[in-house]
């Protein structure tokens, strides 16, 4: 009987891991549909997941706590995408900086629905606003600890300094992918370059 005892609560925190997910997945799906944040109700939610208004509830204290989980999802799958690019190598060619930035807008795209969400949230829910401002500067802080390591092995221009240019480039990025792409998947193509020669001329040219 122990043993069945010590099985029993990893169970139900495997199950509830899993409704957790499928609320989650299914808040993304609903955005992807080109509904707003706003016009999805609780109902919604539940019918989307498979799951009862009571669960809902016994996870979330209503559709911002669950917006704010979901953000914290889309916020660290984005960090690791752009960690890529500000951390890379001495030796990193404008191509390898292309190909990293590549994988930033590619990211972002997954994504733009929640992220669309997140910004409407936070023009009127102080707990969104809050998570919001506080992924941002973990980002931020992230990409200027990454830039003063590149350019201590000679990799950023020594004339540049990170704590400046940082928040620029970090808001350039952030307003330009959300406006940008707006054409799905063939946005990154036409604006991949773009984006590119902004960062190389800032940051890198004349250091390899």
């Amino acid at each position: 009987m122990a043993s069945v005892t010590r099985k029993a609560k990893p169970d139900r925190a495997r199950r509830r891991s899993e409704v957790r997910s499928r609320l989650l997945v299914a808040a993304e799906a609903l955005l992807e549909q080109g509904r707003t944040f706003t016009e999805i109700s609780v109902e919604d939610l539940i019918t989307e997941a498979g799951a009862a208004r009571s669960t809902f509830y016994a996870h979330f204290e209503d559709k911002g706590a669950l917006l704010l989980e979901l953000t914290d999802h889309v916020t660290s799958e984005l960090e690791v995408a752009a960690s890529r690019w500000y951390r890379l190598p001495r030796d990193a060619t404008r191509e390898d900086l292309r190909d990293a930035l590549a994988e930033l807008m590619t990211s972002h795209l997954r994504h733009r629905s929640t992220l669309a969400a997140v910004a409407e949230a936070a023009s009127y829910d102080p707990r969104v606003r809050a998570e919001y401002d506080a992924s941002m500067a973990r980002r931020f802080e992230e990409m200027e600890r990454g830039f003063r390591g590149q350019q201590a092995e000679g990799g950023v221009r020594a004339d540049v300094d990170p704590a400046q240019v940082t928040p620029w480039i970090g808001w350039m990025t952030e307003r330009g992918l959300f406006q940008l792409l707006g054409d799905g998947l063939a946005s990154v193509d036409s604006h991949l370059e773009g984006m590119t020669t902004v960062i190389w001329n800032t940051l890198y040219e004349g250091t390899r």
